[in-house]
């Protein structure tokens, strides 16, 4: 059985914004690494950092959650790695879950970008010389392929799931414009995502569980509506100069992020290394539907490719 170190912690962002992380870590070899297959894992709160309490790792993953969301809902994708023997970092973007900052809104995207990449430097000062992979979903979809675009030295791969790089759920012209015109005043005022649960997933457990969830905030503020539909332009303005390794896996039944849009952005990327995977059939949150055991197979295989191994 493999030993996880779990431990959870405040970062602190570029502007001293406190950024909640949880992080697991092998405490052991696993199975998985000596070619014997997964184990179950056993999971032990650790009171020293990861680095110190944990043994080495094959490589670091760091979760980005999407829109309305929180690092807690990605611990069963967390511990499946770490099961693995990867140490996986996730945290919870500013003005959502546990994060510091006015809830639901941001002045600049750009922060976000600079939040991910004090996880990502955290992550490499205490496992130096490991590789480091990307996982975003949804708006952290968008968050990785951007900061990756800005920053392709600082990591070795993306997986992003169902990215948000152009909605699905379309928004009135008039209603657009409006939200615009009143951010320019009024830039916190507070508007209700508009995300049905039941677009996420066909397992009725997890959208119950997700209108349950208390930790989310399902709001975001005008000026988080602007600067939100601004980066999904500009992400998708940059495929044609994206040089990052990408796993680009959208659902193909999304009812919130076009799943169209995730297909042009890897069609107009020039990087060799890139692979495209529709989940037909599957709604929003891939790595929360029925089928997530065979989606996560294919992020290990993915990942384990591109980190030496087969």
């Amino acid at each position: 059985m493999t030993e996880i170190a779990y431990s959870e912690e405040i970062l602190r962002a570029q502007d001293g914004i406190g950024l909640f992380c949880r992080s697991w870590a092998p405490m052991a070899a696993s199975a998985a690494v000596l070619g014997n297959g997964p184990a179950s894992p056993s999971i032990a709160s650790a009171s020293e950092p990861l680095s110190v309490t944990a043994s080495p790792p094959r490589a670091v993953i760091v979760i980005a959650h999407g829109l309305a969301d929180h690092s807690g809902r990605f611990t069963h994708v967390a511990e499946h790695f770490a099961g693995l023997g990867y140490a996986v970092y996730a945290y919870d973007h500013r003005g959502q879950g546990k994060s510091g900052g006015a809830r639901g809104h941001v002045e600049r995207f750009e922060q976000f970008y600079d939040d991910l990449g004090c996880v990502v430097r955290t992550a490499k000062e205490r496992f130096p010389g490991r590789k480091l992979f990307l996982i975003g979903h949804s708006m952290g979809g968008l968050i990785v392929l951007g900061y990756a675009s800005a920053h392709p030295a600082a990591i070795d791969g993306v997986i992003a799931s169902s990215p948000c790089l152009e909605l699905r759920m379309k928004v009135a012209e008039f209603t657009r414009r409006l939200v615009m015109a009143i951010s320019r005043i009024a830039p916190k005022i507070a508007l209700d995502t508009g995300i049905p649960a039941e677009n996420l997933s066909h397992d009725k457990k997890i959208v119950a569980d997700y209108k349950a969830d208390e930790i989310r905030y399902p709001k975001i503020t005008t000026r988080f509506y602007v600067e939100f539909d601004r980066a999904m332009r500009d992400v998708r303005a940059g495929a044609g100069s994206f040089s990052t390794p990408c796993l680009f896996m959208p659902g193909g039944a999304d009812p919130i992020c076009s799943t169209e849009s995730t297909a042009a952005f890897y069609e107009a990327d020039p990087c060799s290394d890139k692979k495209l995977v529709v989940w037909d059939g599957l709604f929003h949150e891939i790595f929360n539907e029925p089928e997530k055991d065979q989606v996560l197979a294919t992020a290990d295989a993915w990942i384990c490719e591109r980190e030496g191994r087969q």
